[in-house]
């Protein structure tokens, strides 16, 4: 235990170093001078555009998210996945892992539901099926963009394919039947697997809600690229295009998920810069939008920290809460 700790804050000391070298480097290498011009010139109207549709994103993802609960047959109120939804955005950004607001999400729900396991498949899928929609929102994007980057297209293949491959191995547990049979040893976590392996069939059977969750995935894209398009707007660029923009921000949010530094610190800034720069915007004002994109979102998910202030804390100790039949019939899906 005590070594685990210590690996844990040997592994967020690295990935903080590495993103504070990374912004020491490239604050080192912009006009300041251009930079103070942009935020001084910065419209905020703009800016509460980029507000909106971060909220509005929010509640793309818990329509997406629903669809799969109900092919998982785990149907909860529209209420509880907002609120932990929320929650989980709170957590992923004023905590030095993503994975963190995900923990948060798979407790919230499996408490509610009182099936741990399907709020983890959910959770997972839900990850997977977002990713694919990244992917396909830049492909679709690349017969109207104008930019020069065509060494994405190939990357956005890849991990289309790899999301594919997974969420395979989800929706058909037996692929995995031999994972389970190594497992014989940990009881618990073999049961698991087992739950997963449920749901994945239960997934498996309902391809229509699967496809309907794909296709907000794609709409939540185009969500976090209308918060881009907003700031770049609220900066004055003219030269970012939608199209362009839909091809160009989810390869930043790629170079966000990488596991290298805190929270995609650094290593957004740099994919900004340099994808950015394939349409003649300036490093610092492109630098400016990716950390007004950071703090925007930041500032929106500070509501899902007063949610889990005021109410999420009340699962701790809780076995399960029932869900109402009140509050049942009242759900979105």
């Amino acid at each position: 235990m005590y070594r685990s700790g210590n690996r844990k804050v040997l592994t967020v000391s690295l990935k903080a170093l590495v993103s504070l070298l990374l912004l020491s480097w490239m604050f080192s290498h912009i006009e300041w001078t251009e930079l103070s011009d942009t935020l001084k010139n910065a419209q905020l109207s703009w800016m509460f555009a980029a507000l909106g549709w971060v909220i509005l994103s929010v509640g793309v993802s818990v329509v997406k998210w629903g669809y799969i609960f109900k092919a998982s047959k785990l149907d909860l109120p529209y209420r509880v996945l907002w609120k932990s939804y929320w929650a989980g955005l709170f957590f992923n950004n004023f905590l030095p892992s993503s994975i963190g607001g995900d923990g948060i999400r798979i407790y919230w729900t499996g408490k509610y539901s009182g099936d741990l396991p399907g709020a983890t498949t959910s959770v997972v899928v839900e990850r997977v099926l977002a990713t694919m929609g990244l992917c396909l929102t830049a492909l679709l994007a690349v017969p109207f963009s104008r930019t020069g980057v065509p060494e994405l297209i190939g990357l956005f293949f890849v991990i289309l394919s790899v999301s594919i491959f997974v969420l395979f191995l989800i929706l058909f547990p037996k692929l995995t039947d031999f994972l389970q049979h190594r497992l014989a040893a940990w009881p618990k976590a073999q049961t698991f697997l087992e739950g997963l392996s449920l749901h994945g069939v239960r997934l498996r059977n309902h391809p229509g809600c699967l496809v309907r969750a794909l296709g907000w995935s794609v709409i939540f894209q185009l969500c976090v690229v209308m918060v881009n398009w907003s700031i770049f707007r609220g900066l004055s660029v003219q030269e970012l295009g939608f199209f362009e923009a839909a091809y160009l921000i989810p390869a930043t949010s790629v170079a966000a998920m990488l596991p290298v530094g805190v929270n995609g610190y650094g290593l957004r800034e740099g994919a900004y810069i340099t994808l950015f720069a394939t349409l003649d915007i300036p490093g610092s004002v492109a630098m400016t939008a990716s950390i007004l994109f950071a703090l925007i979102v930041s500032l929106a998910s500070l509501w899902g920290g007063w949610i889990w202030i005021r109410e999420g804390r009340e699962l701790n100790g809780k076995d399960r809460i029932e869900v109402s039949h009140r509050e049942a019939g009242s759900q979105l899906f």
